[in-house]
Protein backbone atom coordinates (compact mmCIF):
# COMPACT_ATOMS: atom_id res chain seq x y z
CA UNK A 1 0.00 0.00 0.00
CA UNK A 2 2.71 2.49 0.96
CA UNK A 3 5.79 2.44 -1.20
CA UNK A 4 8.21 4.66 -3.10
CA UNK A 5 10.47 4.24 -6.10
CA UNK A 6 14.22 4.39 -5.71
CA UNK A 7 16.38 6.22 -8.30
CA UNK A 8 16.43 3.06 -10.45
CA UNK A 9 12.62 2.98 -10.45
CA UNK A 10 12.36 -0.10 -8.25
CA UNK A 11 9.36 -0.04 -5.88
CA UNK A 12 10.44 -0.10 -2.23
CA UNK A 13 8.24 -0.57 0.85
CA UNK A 14 7.92 2.46 3.08
CA UNK A 15 8.93 1.39 6.58
CA UNK A 16 7.44 3.04 9.64
CA UNK A 17 10.44 5.26 10.42
CA UNK A 18 10.56 6.60 6.87
CA UNK A 19 6.79 7.16 6.75
CA UNK A 20 6.81 9.12 10.01
CA UNK A 21 9.83 11.15 8.91
CA UNK A 22 8.08 12.04 5.65
CA UNK A 23 4.80 12.95 7.35
CA UNK A 24 6.66 15.08 9.90
CA UNK A 25 8.58 16.89 7.14
CA UNK A 26 5.31 17.77 5.39
CA UNK A 27 3.61 18.88 8.61
CA UNK A 28 6.63 20.99 9.57
CA UNK A 29 6.71 22.63 6.13
CA UNK A 30 3.04 23.56 6.58
CA UNK A 31 3.79 24.99 10.03
CA UNK A 32 1.73 22.38 11.85
CA UNK A 33 4.51 20.97 14.05
CA UNK A 34 5.25 17.28 14.21
CA UNK A 35 3.29 14.21 15.22
CA UNK A 36 4.94 10.97 16.15
CA UNK A 37 3.92 7.38 15.47
CA UNK A 38 2.43 7.07 18.92
CA UNK A 39 -0.09 9.78 18.04
CA UNK A 40 -1.29 7.70 15.12
CA UNK A 41 -1.59 4.65 17.35
CA UNK A 42 -3.69 6.58 19.85
CA UNK A 43 -5.78 8.10 17.07
CA UNK A 44 -6.46 4.69 15.61
CA UNK A 45 -7.59 3.37 18.99
CA UNK A 46 -9.82 6.41 19.54
CA UNK A 47 -11.35 6.01 16.08
CA UNK A 48 -12.16 2.32 16.50
CA UNK A 49 -13.61 2.84 19.96
CA UNK A 50 -15.81 5.62 18.56
CA UNK A 51 -17.04 3.05 16.01
CA UNK A 52 -18.08 0.76 18.90
CA UNK A 53 -15.32 -1.83 18.34
CA UNK A 54 -14.89 -3.98 21.44
CA UNK A 55 -12.23 -2.36 23.70
CA UNK A 56 -10.48 -5.69 24.15
CA UNK A 57 -10.08 -6.02 20.37
CA UNK A 58 -8.67 -2.48 20.23
CA UNK A 59 -6.24 -3.25 23.08
CA UNK A 60 -4.96 -6.39 21.39
CA UNK A 61 -4.74 -4.80 17.92
CA UNK A 62 -2.79 -1.88 19.41
CA UNK A 63 -0.41 -4.30 21.16
CA UNK A 64 -1.18 -2.82 24.59
CA UNK A 65 -0.41 -5.29 27.36
CA UNK A 66 -2.42 -3.38 29.95
CA UNK A 67 -5.37 -1.02 30.13
CA UNK A 68 -3.01 1.97 29.95
CA UNK A 69 -4.31 2.78 26.46
CA UNK A 70 -7.46 4.10 28.15
CA UNK A 71 -5.43 7.05 29.43
CA UNK A 72 -4.81 8.21 25.86
CA UNK A 73 -8.29 7.88 24.40
CA UNK A 74 -9.65 11.18 23.10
Amino acid sequence: LFSWRDPAGTPRPMVKARAIARINSILTAWGWGTHFGHSFRIGRASFYLSQKVDPEVVRIAGRWKSLAYQLYIR
